[in-house]
């Protein structure tokens, strides 16, 4: 879908604006809402006893950089303020440096369970660079966007209104302050989408990309996800087809399968298994098309919807995140 002019013109404005105005839009200490974790969050890094969960890599040393895996629609939009909070606070020059080598090995981390109205990511960031935030709903919807990295005094943050004549599929991209610094740096960022009173999570908030530096931007680096056909028979050998674009060129890129649940408090998404792309991504072409049987990671049927998630990365030069829009659901 594309943005008419007059829309991009407004979109441009109001961050300029915001940007502008970003020591009141910082979140101060008691503006954070403090909820206590529930069984419907719970740490990415913890133990679990549940040994069929398929797993998500993950090589330790960044204790104080997990990322809360939040399904609950309020409890979420708590968490995801504390947890940056908590981020700008206890983590340390250490662990900032153990964090950092990974976001240049592994890519930015997600949760493998979250709720796309109300989550957190961590990801290199770096003063100036270019941010972009892609995204869809159908009805009004409050979106923040907030992030926090070590030095940097306050949780900087976006909240941008979208009323009733301004639904549909929007991008919107601007530049880091000067605040994150002259190198690149390990951030938490939150994303959470609400209704206007921004108490009630946003049920059919979609996030379409998230990206951050020079290799990002491109409209969005990464395009044209595509991920058919709707449906697929796992046990009689089905394949699910996937292929997207790429503006940029990426060294490193993953394409990872998630299973999608509708709630009223957001579509919740839980990884199932991924694929590298080896070699990386070329600029200005797609790849070739690829297949997925509709198994996890254990080799098991994963049945019900999924969407395609592809994350690609440069050790030094930015990162973005795409996701489908299509859904293809995985039948037995």
């Amino acid at each position: 879908m594309r943005i008419p002019r007059r829309r991009w013109r407004w979109l441009a404005g109001v961050l300029a604006a915001l940007m502008l105005l970003s020591p009141a839009l910082a979140i101060r200490h008691d503006d954070v809402q403090y909820l206590p974790p529930t069984g419907d969050a719970y740490d990415a890094g913890s133990d679990s006893s549940d040994g069929g969960r398929p797993h998500y890599p993950d090589d330790g040393g960044d204790d104080d950089w997990k990322v809360p895996a939040i399904v609950a629609g309020a409890v979420a939009l708590g968490l995801v303020g504390r947890w940056l909070y908590q981020r700008s606070q206890s983590h340390s020059p250490s662990s900032d440096d153990a964090m950092m080598s990974r976001l240049q090995r592994q890519g930015p981390v997600f949760a493998p369970t979250y709720n796309t109205s109300a989550f957190a990511a961590i990801a290199a960031v770096r003063g100036d660079w270019p941010f972009v935030l892609s995204f869809s709903h159908h009805t009004p919807v409050m979106v923040t966007l907030r992030l926090s990295a070590r030095d940097v005094p306050e949780i900087y943050t976006l909240r941008l209104p979208f009323g009733p004549g301004d639904v549909g599929q929007h991008r919107l991209q601007f530049r880091l302050p000067p605040a994150f610094g002259d190198s690149e740096r390990p951030a938490a960022i939150g994303v959470t989408a609400t209704d206007m009173s921004g108490q009630r999570p946003a049920p059919d908030f979609r996030l379409l990309a998230l990206g951050c530096g020079p290799r990002a931007i491109g409209s969005v680096a990464i395009e044209e996800v595509s991920f058919l056909p709707r449906r697929i028979r796992a046990q009689a050998r089905e394949r699910a087809s996937y292929r997207f674009f790429s503006h940029s060129r990426f060294p490193r890129a993953v394409a990872e399968f998630i299973r999608v649940e509708d709630a009223t408090d957001g579509e919740r998404q839980f990884f199932v298994d991924e694929a590298p792309i080896d070699g990386g991504l070329a600029a200005g072409r797609s790849i070739a098309p690829r297949q997925w049987d509709g198994r996890d990671s254990f080799r098991r049927v994963s049945s019900g919807p999924h969407r395609l998630k592809v994350r690609a990365w440069a050790p030094t030069g930015g990162w973005v995140t795409a996701w489908s829009g299509s859904r293809v659901n995985v039948m037995p």
